[in-house]
């Protein structure tokens, strides 16, 4: 079961929302938890046994290291020692996990992973970690925790909460309220709009083009990028939709995932947009640590004595920075590609961080108004150039096939072709792609001027509020891309 199919939101959700609704209120975390089970089960069967075991390990890793911490004959250093061995011991267990499942193709084996093992595993260090620097206090509660780390709405896809954002209303049993219910929905239909109009009728030009690259003139295949750097983002945000108003119908509100990323500045602030939850742990749980590390500290010290504070500024965060970018592309998958990935956008980040000052310094020396509409356009462009090339890489069958398919666009290239190629797409999709996109499109330009469509519909009166949320039902209904003859698009980022 994916979150996109109508058996999820129109069966899965409500039996749920509705036993949960009638249990009373000390029982609603153990109807929470049955669902969460059940959905791994319908999913992933027996591999629930290593869900189990990362629970365990989370709960039991937090119960030592506070033990330790209260009881502990030693102090200080040792002290700091023992926990630190503890730590290393529980994120073994659960990494451990997660690696032999994910990366064991890289020696020609492969396994079934159980869903959500690289969003949950994240978690469980996360918890830990926090337990381990005392920012939270280990929960006495395994129930609560098994919640935290199985909430269904979130196992697939994310997005990555810490157990202070999650874990106690989770388990706080809160009745359902009538404005979380149609809220919650609301948030769902705009999800299944994104999915279902834009993501998955944009999917037959992605799979035909990148599948035969070769037979294609380069400007079909810069389409083909564009259209999968449109897909991505509408079925990851449309997923993230469903995902955030399911919790929200049960009080749970969940962290938001995106914010408008093609609106960024530059790629650093794509990053702060895009997966924002990915990047908010590898920023907590590995560049913070890394850039404050004493051997990375005591190299930065070296570095300034020979070049100069100018220089050695940069070391601590660069190093940190790589790391993240390595991590980033690891975890989401084993493939070259995706280490390319991270490295790419290392690169990038590394050359914005070293040329923030000096292009600085012109802009103001040139007295450049960066506010200004054509200021705008030139960094927007430059940006989606960036975006589609890393996307382009990131989809591509191999680190090969992306320069293959890069050569193509550089060097043949021929705009005129475009209207004679078939697409895998007639008029009428081709139309309603459009459509979607543009709809999606004008949605996040409101958003970024922080105006919520909900709200102002909301505000309407009854006649007007419903009759958008019906229209809104019935276009994805009549419009949408599902029936016969329609191949079901799997949830992308349920893969990683």
């Amino acid at each position: 079961m994916e979150y996109h199919l109508l058996t999820y939101s129109l069966l899965f959700l409500p039996i749920v929302a509705i036993l949960y609704q009638l249990v009373p209120a000390r029982f609603r975390w153990l109807v929470l938890l049955t669902a969460d089970y059940l959905f791994f089960w319908m999913v992933s069967k027996w591999l629930i046994i290593f869900l189990l075991i990362a629970t365990l390990a989370t709960y039991g890793t937090g119960r030592i290291l506070a033990y330790v911490t209260e009881h502990s004959s030693v102090k200080g250093k040792q002290l700091t020692k023992k926990k630190r061995w503890v730590l290393a011991f529980g994120i073994a267990i659960t990494l451990g996990m997660l690696i032999v499942f994910k990366y064991l193709k890289v020696f020609g084996l492969s396994l079934i992973a159980p869903i959500g093992i690289s969003y949950y595993t994240l978690q469980t260090i996360s918890y830990m970690t926090d337990v381990y620097r005392g920012t939270i206090k280990a929960d006495t509660k395994l129930a609560r925790i098994a919640l935290y780390l199985s909430f269904f709405p979130q196992i697939m896809e994310g997005p990555i909460s810490k157990y202070s954002q999650t874990a106690e209303s989770l388990f706080a049993g809160k009745r359902i309220e009538y404005n979380n219910l149609v809220s919650g929905y609301q948030r769902i239909l705009w999800g299944l709009f994104k999915k279902m109009m834009v993501a998955d009728r944009l999917a037959p030009v992605i799979f035909k083009i990148f599948g035969d690259y070769e037979k294609y003139d380069g400007a079909a295949v810069a389409v083909a990028v564009v259209c999968y750097t449109l897909q991505l983002y509408t079925e990851f945000s449309g997923g993230m939709d469903i995902i955030l108003g399911s919790g929200e119908i049960f009080g749970v509100k969940l962290p938001e995932n995106f914010r408008q990323p093609f609106f960024a500045k530059n790629a650093s602030d794509f990053w702060r947009r895009w997966h924002i939850t990915l990047g908010v742990w590898l920023k907590d749980y590995i560049f913070y640590p890394l850039s404050l590390a004493k051997p990375v500290k005591k190299f930065a010290k070296k570095i300034k004595g020979i070049f100069g504070i100018g220089v050695s500024k940069f070391v601590a965060p660069t190093i940190a920075l790589f790391f993240v970018w390595l991590s980033n592309g690891i975890w989401h998958g084993a493939g070259w590609t995706y280490l390319f990935y991270g490295m790419y956008y290392f690169v990038l980040i590394f050359i914005e961080n070293i040329t923030e000052e000096p292009i600085g310094k012109l802009i103001e020396k040139w007295h450049i108004h960066t506010n200004k509409l054509g200021w705008r356009l030139l960094t927007g462009m430059k940006l989606f150039v960036i975006i589609n090339l890393g996307e382009l890489f990131f989809r591509a069958k191999s680190v090969a096939q992306g320069f293959g398919m890069l050569g193509k666009i550089c060097t043949n290239f021929h705009i005129t072709v475009i209207g004679e190629m078939d697409f895998g797409l007639d008029n009428y999709d081709i139309l309603l792609s459009m459509a979607g996109i543009f709809i999606v499109f004008v949605v996040d330009i409101l958003h970024e001027k922080d105006i919520s469509i909900r709200e102002k519909v909301a505000s309407c009166r009854l006649p007007l509020r419903w009759g958008f949320w019906y229209a809104v039902i019935f276009v994805i209904i009549i419009f949408g891309a599902y029936g016969a003859g329609y191949t079901i698009v799997d949830m992308i980022y349920a893969a990683y």
